[in-house]
């Protein structure tokens, strides 16, 4: 019973650290009310995490992170060259999305939602902003039919009746626009000062807006976009 209480205490803890720093803004859009009805009548559906990082078995991104927690942890070596490096070995030949669906329908599974991106920025769609890509002529799976792997897995889950959705990670580590390799990255946010340099964030907002874009209109009827990562700026470049 303590451990119950405990438990509630620390959820009641973090809901409300949550409202106070990143206070909920209700949405007034009839359409977007409208669909987020519908998605609570769902219930049950999968959140995919799936991309280069799985070849060593570790979590998505966050080894690139200098930050001191315990998901940040980074093996020896160059570690950022080699963890960059892991598309080049990317080669998934077993790859079957018909099967990951099926069993989500057996499940009674409503919707899903795919990683399209996580914040290590290598973009498992063929995206046009960047060769840090599942389609890459240095990814050996680029050659594989089912190279564009979001929208096989996109296509299958259709298939079955399933609602789609697409996981996008706004902060791109990969992206010079966000940790600009000038200075060196402090933490999970951009490393330079948007004041000072105004240009390189109108980059960034540019190419992050031309992937979603990519996304919502090449990918068929995509019925979630699940955007990650809202710290994407300081807490004093919030308002800028």
């Amino acid at each position: 019973m303590k451990k119950f209480l405990l438990l509630l205490l620390l959820i009641s803890s973090i809901i409300t650290y949550g409202q106070e720093n990143y206070p909920f803004v209700h949405e007034t859009d009839p359409l977007t009310v409208k669909k987020l009805e519908e998605w609570q009548d769902w219930k049950f559906g999968l959140l995919m995490h799936w991309g280069t990082y799985s070849i060593w078995g570790i979590v998505e991104s966050w080894s690139l992170c200098p930050e001191d927690e315990g998901w940040c942890e980074r093996k020896k070596g160059n570690y950022q060259k080699d963890y960059e490096n892991l598309g080049s070995a990317f080669n998934p030949v077993k790859f079957n999305p018909a099967k990951w669906a099926a069993a989500a329908k057996d499940a009674g599974m409503k919707y899903m939602v795919f990683t399209t991106k996580h914040h290590d920025g290598f973009s498992m769609f063929d995206t046009k902003q960047s060769d840090y890509k599942i389609t890459a002529p240095w990814v050996p799976f680029h050659t594989n039919p089912k190279a564009d792997v979001t929208k096989e897995i996109f296509n299958a889950f259709r298939n079955e009746g399933i609602s789609t959705g697409a996981y996008f990670s706004k902060p791109d580590w990969h992206n010079e626009n966000f940790w600009w390799p000038y200075f060196p990255p402090m933490n999970r946010n951009i490393n330079y000062d948007l004041k000072k340099y105004p240009e390189r964030w109108k980059n960034f907002q540019d190419f992050t807006y031309n992937q979603i874009k990519e996304l919502m209109t090449g990918y068929g009827k995509v019925d979630i976009l699940w955007l990650d990562g809202a710290w994407v700026r300081t807490e004093g470049q919030r308002k800028d």
